[in-house]
């Protein structure tokens, strides 16, 4: 087959199938590997074997663990290496030992149960990152202790990338496995330092010539030729292409230009990792579905309870609390595209047969099919777990070390409970203790939490939003409750457990903007203040004295609009979308101009008929031969050439401008 038919019907499978997933909000990665199984030779047949695209799959790897490497700077793993080598590393070696000593015992050869077991052992960093971040979780508690657990994951992957080739050559009839394995790592080692030094030493000036170019192609080229120049060197030496590309990460993480670098290839790679995983799908059999059934179910049960179980007493050994430990072990209790990677290249080998490898795979992909559910109900399985385990053993012989509050305020009334503790947050405490108003601070970040208690300020480990931590900071005795951060869904859970457990309590809120003032107002903030609206507002009063009004005219203007909730403020013209589209909210509104051109639909009626059956949109301005018209009357004629502005989200202006041009 020609390679553009071969593009065509993977690149059409994977569209149809993804935009599907999209929307039941499971993993783009499924939809790759559901795509080659069904294009693939077991199902539809029309991609005979996986070697048609071999080749454009195995840069999917090396761009994925490129990617991985510019996230691995030497600073961060020193600033992280306890929770790196602690949590993380005791958690891979024994969830790998685990799975390496049970296939072992099944009869499985060795090569095959050390892929087996990477896949096990290893977690989906693309599933669990993404949906900590959609539930604006990854600065929880376990939010952070699961990142930190990925991270030495990412790493540990190094070391599988090294033995299973390594594995391929003493199957083959070569050296003995240890001198072979030994003779890598080496190997390995030495170019990790080479490169190493080559990034700080020769890299970093190489990049400042590039800059100062000032071009974004040039740069990009450069990018891309050190990856595969790294590829072929760890290639040459007998180690994949993939582990060189790794080590081109790390090398590049020591520049300042490692951030612009990887938004430039993440094209590539997203692109050239779905035609990997469409690859692994190819090789898939859905049949082992119906005919390894029991033997599946078994494996994804001891993948997710096992792994859960693991992380949470090695988090909880460490410190953390109950709650956090189980849903770090729920966060990561799949298996992961690692494990993939695994699998394919021990197939590859023909270190592992094909039968066992279908049912591996398709237990590691049920295991990331889950997972999504598990993390967005972690919570409450968490607390369903904890109930139960207090039924046995009371709270008070629970010793954990609470995340919500580290040291409970001295007994106070009349206070401020500020929920956020970062540069807005640290303001407006200044404010009031210039007042002298006592007030409780509540924050999560434990740098800024161990200086605020250095210089003495009552600030405390806890979560805002959490109905513990606004007990211990006494909202039953509180003046006022502030959320000072720009988190939305934090604020809203602040709002409702704060009204829960003082109903009367003013509750001040920022955000950053208007996008979701009304939602906030709705949940019961007495307040709203955007950011960007009242810098506007403070830019607006200034324009306004400058251009000679007084300015307690001025000021008035400025309070008509906050008396108004900021309605002359919301809604603009949105301009050229820029931003990720999975970060554009489905629910802004905006402005949108439409103008009645001959022969539109809407020529000949008034306002008030035409938009008698309108949606959720409104008129905000009309204009007509130049003048402009912000309450029109309902029985006004509409004529060629007239120009309405419409306010309400995307769809509802394309659907008023449909109507208005079209009918």
């Amino acid at each position: 087959m020609h390679a553009p038919e071969i593009l065509l019907i993977t690149l059409t499978a994977s569209v149809v199938i993804v935009t599907l997933l999209r929307r039941l909000h499971l993993p783009p990665l499924l939809g790759y590997l559901m795509a080659g199984a069904l294009v693939g030779p077991h199902c539809f047949r029309l991609l005979e074997t996986r070697e048609e695209m071999s080749y454009i799959a195995e840069f999917g790897v090396v761009f994925l663990l490129f990617n991985i490497g510019l996230e691995l700077s030497l600073p961060k793993l020193i600033s992280m290496r306890r929770p790196l080598l602690g949590l993380g590393g005791l958690q891979v070696a024994i969830c790998t030992a685990i799975a390496l000593g049970a296939s072992t015992l099944l009869g499985t050869p060795l090569p095959a149960s050390i892929a087996i077991a990477g896949a096990l052992a290893l977690s989906s960093t693309a599933i669990a990152t993404k949906l900590l971040i959609e539930q604006d979780e990854l600065q929880q508690p376990h939010g952070k202790l699961s990142l930190s657990i990925l991270l030495f994951q990412d790493l540990a992957a190094v070391p599988f990338l090294i033995i299973i080739p390594a594995m391929a050559v003493t199957t083959g009839g070569g050296d003995s496995i240890t001198y072979t394995l030994l003779q890598r790592l080496l190997t390995g080692t030495v170019i990790f330092f080479v490169m190493l030094a080559a990034g700080r030493w020769l890299l970093r000036p190489l990049f400042h010539q590039i800059a100062n170019a000032r071009s974004s192609e040039l740069f990009m080229l450069t990018a891309l030729l050190i990856v595969f120049a790294s590829a072929l060197l760890t290639e040459h030496f007998g180690l994949s292409l993939s582990l060189g590309a790794f080590l081109a990460g790390v090398m590049l993480a020591e520049t300042e230009y490692a951030h612009q670098i990887e938004s430039d290839i993440q094209p590539f790679r997203d692109i050239l990792l779905g035609f990997f995983f469409i690859s692994v799908g190819l090789m898939f059999d859905p049949g082992v579905f119906t005919t390894q059934w029991q033997a599946l179910l078994m494996i994804v049960a001891a993948t997710l309870i096992l792994k859960t179980i693991i992380i949470a007493i090695l988090a909880k050994l460490a410190g953390s609390s109950s709650s956090t430990s189980i849903r770090a072990g729920i966060a990561l209790a799949q298996g992961g595209e690692f494990g993939l990677v695994f699998l394919s290249k021990a197939f590859g080998f023909h270190l592992i047969d094909a039968s066992l490898n279908q049912l591996i795979i398709a237990a590691v992909v049920i295991s990331m099919a889950i997972s999504p559910l598990l993390i967005r109900k972690s919570e409450a399985i968490a607390d369903a777990l904890l109930n139960i385990y207090h039924k046995f053993i009371p709270k008070s012989q629970d010793t954990e070390q609470s995340d919500e509050i580290s040291t409970p305020p001295k007994e106070q009334a009349n206070h401020v409970i500020i929920c956020g503790y970062g540069r807005v947050g640290q303001t407006l405490a200044r404010f009031l203790d210039y007042e002298g108003i006592p007030y409780v601070g509540l924050d999560l970040d434990p740098v800024r939490l161990r200086e605020a208690k250095a210089a003495s300020e009552p600030v405390f480990f806890g979560d805002g939003a959490d109905e513990d931590a606004l007990k211990a900071a006494g909202i039953d005795k509180a003046r006022m409750v502030i959320s000072s951060s720009n988190n939305t869904k934090q604020a809203q859970k602040t709002i409702m457990n704060a009204r829960r457990l003082n109903p009367n309590i003013p509750i001040l809120v920022r955000t950053i903007d208007d996008s979701d003032l009304e939602a906030l107002q709705i949940a019961g903030a007495t307040e709203v203040i955007p950011d960007k609206l009242e810098s506007s507002l403070m830019l607006a009063k200034h324009m306004l004295i400058f251009l000679g009004q007084t300015p307690h005219k001025a000021q008035q203007q400025i309070h008509q609009v906050k008396l108004n909730r900021y309605k002359m403020l919301r809604s603009f013209y949105e301009g050229e979308k820029i931003g990720h589209l999975e970060t554009n909210s489905k629910e802004k509104r905006s402005l949108h101009t439409i103008e009645l051109t001959e022969g539109s639909y809407a020529i000949g009626q008034s306002l008030d008929e035409f938009f008698a059956k309108k949606g959720h949109f409104e008129i905000a301005y009309f204009s007509r031969n130049g003048f402009k018209c912000d309450t029109p009357a309902l029985d006004f004629i509409l004529q060629a050439g007239d120009i309405i502005v419409v306010e309400g989200t995307h769809e509802e202006t394309y659907q008023a401008e449909e109507k208005l041009l079209q009918g």
